[in-house]
């Protein structure tokens, strides 16, 4: 079985967890080609989908979207499974709060992308790294009652994700 393990980011965070999915999926033995999604153009030979977006403004990347647009009827036909990123899901009530507003499943069913699994998980933020327009975004977005820790961290939970990846690997070997 060969999976896509296609990703768009914006500061890498995102692509770093592309690339640890491949590696826990070719641990199986799948065969697997992980790929920003902008360089990607076909998948015919793909079997399934892992595909990931940081969350930005609210929604998952414009770059997603386009792939999930163009590749309609090739997704809408094999298992494809779908994460965002998000640092909000480090807020108390955070992960319900992306789950409620930045999934987007009718978007996903609208397209014909019947995603198995959809997982959420914290993203790594690095203040250095972005412009000051972004960090204004960033605060107006917040609404929780605690900062985190320290602002800038790797917040990504390695083993949650190798988990969410195991129940990948369950549900292929299901079909």
């Amino acid at each position: 079985m060969k999976i896509l393990s296609g990703y768009a980011s914006v500061h890498g965070s995102t692509g770093e967890i592309a690339r640890f999915i491949g590696q826990v999926l070719k641990e199986y033995n799948y065969g697997v080609m992980v790929e920003d999604i902008t360089h990607v153009t076909n998948v015919a030979e793909y079997d399934a989908f892992v595909l990931g977006s940081p969350i930005h403004g609210g929604m998952w990347l414009t770059e997603m979207s386009r792939f999930l647009a163009r590749y309609e009827q090739e997704l809408a036909a094999r298992p494809v499974f779908f994460y965002v990123t998000c640092i909000r899901v480090l807020e108390p009530d955070g992960y319900q709060h992306a789950q409620d507003n930045y999934l987007y499943q009718e978007v996903l069913n609208d397209i014909g992308v019947n995603a198995k699994d959809v997982g959420i998980f914290a993203g790594k933020l690095d203040l250095e790294s972005i412009d000051w327009r972004e960090r204004w975004t960033l605060s107006l977005r917040y609404d929780g009652q605690e900062i985190p820790g320290a602002l800038s961290s790797d917040f990504r939970d390695w083993p949650t994700i190798r988990n969410w990846v195991n129940q990948i690997r369950a549900a292929l070997e299901i079909k």
